[in-house]
């Protein structure tokens, strides 16, 4: 009996330190546990009792915090409906990871601004990020009707990127391989690549996947982070790995999107 009421005694006082340790503000206690055993135990109990706390409850969960410009936008464009607010409220919602209402503001800024490259492009990448890819690929599509180099090349691979989510791989096929050949990165030459392979062109594939391999060497330092996982893929796929092992997280974002699935 006497060992049982011990070993209780003991996991009170390591439980009392570690409440401790997890309440910064109060870690003094953690000595008066120390040096006066269960008694300082029981005295922390006490004074946090007396602060209000209520021991067992979960703590209630951090409100989200709501963006103080996305209010006065709001606000403004009651009075002031201005395309360029719209795409502001649009940019906001984007860098808090909501899509929907990035797209509805997105989509309320092209009413008025139809010419906008800017909001339609984005708004194709809402879209995207929601996996509503059959309109991405409208939106983006005439992005790129009217800029094929629109975002240094971005929108292109967006399109690419869109077009294969949306099960058109012979476009896709197309847009890759349109990308690939204006640009020497490795992410829209692999994806040309598997494409190739899934069609049957498995010579051409081992081409282009040599390719990714045989560029190593030649991409700068500052580049390597980005481009490394896709030239191992494509190192995978020529040593025999099944294609649909190769695609992993770094597949799931091109350049310039909002986390839009590939």
């Amino acid at each position: 009996m006497m060992l049982l009421i011990y070993v209780a005694l003991i996991a009170f006082q390591i439980w009392a330190i570690l409440d401790c340790w997890r309440q910064r503000s109060r870690k003094l206690w953690v000595l008066a546990v120390l040096f006066f055993g269960p008694f300082g135990a029981l005295a922390y109990v006490v004074s946090e009792l007396l602060r209000g706390r209520r021991f067992g409850e979960l703590p209630a969960a951090e409100p989200v915090r709501r963006d103080v410009r996305i209010d006065e936008l709001e606000a403004l464009l009651i009075s002031n409906p201005a395309p360029g607010l719209f795409v502001e409220l649009g940019d906001l919602h984007v860098h808090r990871g909501d899509h929907r209402s990035a797209a509805d503001a997105y989509g309320r800024s092209l009413e008025t601004d139809p010419d906008s490259l800017y909001a339609r492009y984005h708004l194709g990448l809402s879209l995207a990020a929601q996996d509503r890819q059959a309109e991405a690929v409208e939106e983006l599509s005439k992005v790129h009707t009217a800029d094929m180099k629109y975002d240094y090349g971005a929108a292109a691979e967006a399109l690419a990127d869109a077009l294969l989510a949306a099960g058109r791989d012979r476009e896709a096929l197309e847009q890759y391989a349109a990308v690939a050949g204006s640009s020497t990165r490795a992410r829209p030459k692999f994806h040309w690549g598997l494409l190739l392979d899934k069609m049957g062109q498995q010579a051409e594939a081992a081409r282009v996947m040599q390719e990714i391999v045989d560029q190593e060497d030649s991409v700068p330092a500052y580049l390597r982070p980005g481009e490394s996982p896709w030239i191992e893929r494509a190192r995978r796929y020529l040593d025999g790995w099944p294609s649909e092992t190769l695609l992993g997280a770094h597949s799931e974002r091109g350049p310039g999107t909002q986390g839009h699935a590939t």
